[in-house]
């Protein structure tokens, strides 16, 4: 299987844009999304422009801020791709729940509860192996790298054979709503920046929801990724993860918790039980 890798991608995506521009496009762009505010830039381009001409324009931007809706939570934070994909998130509303993931490290906070088994520290370094909370690790580093705009764009639009659904306003903006879907495993071989053992964790991560996602995309008129939001194929749209994007480009750069205040993984288990 031949190996994606984002770089390429993305470069051959910036030419495909360009060339499709030059040629005015097909001539077969929906009236309604052409002429309305969400088309800006992406009038005349097909589904797979489309997506590659964003996937460009969240490249240079590099980071923003992100919420996350999962099945049974909801988080907000940053996130950065410019070379892998970090976030720095925690629990809306009454929880709790922090979260750090620095590439292939991954770092888990809370309350005061948290802090109390820590021995006075706010964070814990875990691994998808961990017996106690692996299978929270291996989750959260997913959601992740489901995060990374960039990653799911260029997937998408070179192998996941998008289609437009329409115009639609997200959160009062005007945008173009596609939809593709990916296969699982040439979506986690795209995830080169991860080592081994973490890219075979989201891969049984993923998998365990099915065999292909299903990502939805909204880009507004200037070729942003507004939203995106992804669910296998198994799980069904239930247990869909949404991200939603805002002030790209602006966003505090993410670096790991200070070595001294991170604790041991196993006395944060204790609080799961493990």
């Amino acid at each position: 299987m031949r190996a994606l890798r984002l770089a390429s991608v993305v470069v051959t995506a910036a030419v495909l844009v360009g060339g499709l521009t030059a040629c005015g496009g097909d001539g077969n762009t929906d009236t309604k999304s052409a002429e309305g505010p969400a088309a800006g830039k992406s009038s005349g381009l097909d589904p797979k422009a489309a997506l590659a001409a964003s996937a460009v324009v969240m490249q240079k931007a590099a980071n923003g801020n992100v919420e996350l809706a999962l099945p049974d939570n909801s988080m907000a934070g940053t996130a950065q791709w410019s070379k892998r994909t970090d976030v720095d998130v925690a629990g809306k509303g009454k929880a709790s729940t922090k979260t750090r993931v620095v590439g292939d490290d991954i770092f888990l906070g809370g309350g005061a509860d948290v802090t109390a088994a820590l021995g006075g520290k706010h964070w814990a370094k875990v691994t998808p192996q961990d017996p106690g909370v692996g299978p929270m690790a291996g989750m959260f580093l997913t959601v992740t790298q489901l995060s990374n705009p960039v990653l799911q764009l260029t997937v998408a639009a070179q192998v996941g054979k998008p289609t437009k659904v329409g115009a639609e306003a997200v959160g009062g903006v005007d945008t173009t709503h596609y939809r593709a879907v990916e296969d699982v495993a040439k979506l986690t071989e795209a995830m080169s920046a991860l080592g081994n053992d973490q890219r075979t964790a989201v891969q049984q991560t993923l998998a365990a929801g099915g065999n292909t996602m299903t990502v939805d995309f909204w880009i507004n008129g200037a070729q942003e990724l507004v939203q995106l939001k992804g669910y296998g194929n198994k799980n069904g749209e239930q247990q869909a993860v949404t991200v939603k994007y805002s002030g790209l480009g602006a966003a505090p750069k993410i670096e790991a918790p200070a070595f001294a205040d991170v604790g041991k993984s196993s006395d944060f288990s204790k609080l799961f039980g493990g």
